[in-house]
């Protein structure tokens, strides 16, 4: 048995294989968009390698660019190899500068406008990307997004943003050159940049009620006038427009009150209120004709039914109730009735 042991840990090793590099991989989702007089290049901050194994960041990013005469105001598809061929480095972002550039899971590069010879014919403008791991090993070159730059419409002058209990209502004036519309963006006050548009709306729209909203969150607006929907030219974002959605609206007020007067109580029914926060209801009771009404629940009753047990015989009493919010919002009180206890 020694010897078995002995001649099993006796095995001839190789030579110790090299660590495997971490090479990002190729960005597949690429997008360009113009916005005013400059062009938005933005893609996904890469995760991993071509094999899919983890990647520990990038330490740079290149932005790569050719051009070519479009074809009826279009940017007919290029063949990778001749993108390879024309291409020239346009950008290189590291350190500081991709850091500015990332914003969450995505990178965002803004782009000057290239200059066109006085006239002469619209060029279209091919990117793609190449990104680098922490020790230098690159990627291979991203697809390629094309875009054929216009003159921009101007960004809408007016840009309302309200806050109501259904939502964040957003309200712009029309622009001349929107002819495919507008485009609402929001993002998170702690974001620096806005990602996809929230929404796109028709030529003829001029406000868009934001129901995603959430109480609590703090929001900024913006919107943008469209020239084209694909590939986006728009705007660009001239002001932008912050809104705390705080929960400050009441629910609606319970409805139908009824009350029915019995021996020693009086028996309250009303028609619930139709919030989606509701906490309950507050019941308010005045002895007689005159006085004020003084509040009968400590708290919220969640029924809408109540049971008033501490009236006296022969004697009269008017009531009243509210409907009362997660967050402390009560509304006015609905209709007021009147019981003549027996």
């Amino acid at each position: 048995m020694v010897l078995l042991l002995f001649a099993a840990g006796c095995g001839k090793q190789g030579p110790p294989e090299p660590p495997l590099r971490a090479v990002p991989a190729a960005t597949k989702d690429l997008a360009v968009v113009q916005q005013g007089p400059r062009l938005l290049l933005s893609f996904t901050y890469p995760q991993v390698t071509p094999a899919g194994t983890a990647l520990e960041g990038i330490s740079a990013a290149e932005i790569w660019a050719t051009s070519r005469a479009a074809a009826e105001g279009k940017a007919n598809p290029i063949d990778p190899r001749e993108f390879n061929a024309a291409a020239k480095l346009q950008q290189r972002l590291a350190g500081a500068d991709l850091t500015t550039a990332t914003d969450g899971s995505r990178i965002n590069v803004l782009l000057p406008l290239p200059e066109a010879p006085a006239g002469s014919a619209p060029q279209a403008q091919y990117f793609a990307v190449r990104t680098f791991g922490k020790d230098g090993d690159r990627s291979d070159l991203s697809n390629v997004a094309a875009l054929v730059p216009k003159a921009p419409p101007a960004a809408p002058e007016r840009v309302n943003v309200t806050a109501r209990a259904d939502g964040v209502l957003v309200e712009w004036s029309g622009v001349e050159g929107a002819t495919a519309g507008y485009n609402v963006y929001r993002r998170d006050s702690k974001e620096r940049a806005h990602g996809k548009p929230l929404h796109t709306s028709g030529a003829q729209e001029r406000s868009w009620l934001d129901t995603t909203a959430r109480f609590g969150q703090s929001y900024i607006y913006t919107v943008t006038a469209l020239a084209q929907q694909e590939p986006i030219v728009e705007s660009a974002i001239t002001s932008e427009h912050e809104v705390r959605y705080q929960d400050r609206f009441p629910p609606p007020a319970p409805g139908d009150l009824v009350a029915l007067a019995e021996a020693g109580r009086v028996r309250l029914v009303w028609r619930g209120s139709e919030a989606d926060d509701l906490a309950g209801y507050v019941v308010y009771r005045r002895d007689g004709e005159s006085g004020t009404f003084t509040r009968l629940t400590a708290q919220p009753v969640e029924a809408a039914e109540f049971t008033d047990t501490s009236v006296q015989g022969g004697r009269s009493y008017s009531y009243r109730v509210t409907a009362v919010d997660q967050a402390g919002n009560e509304s006015a009180p609905g209709g007021e009735v009147r019981a003549a206890v027996p």
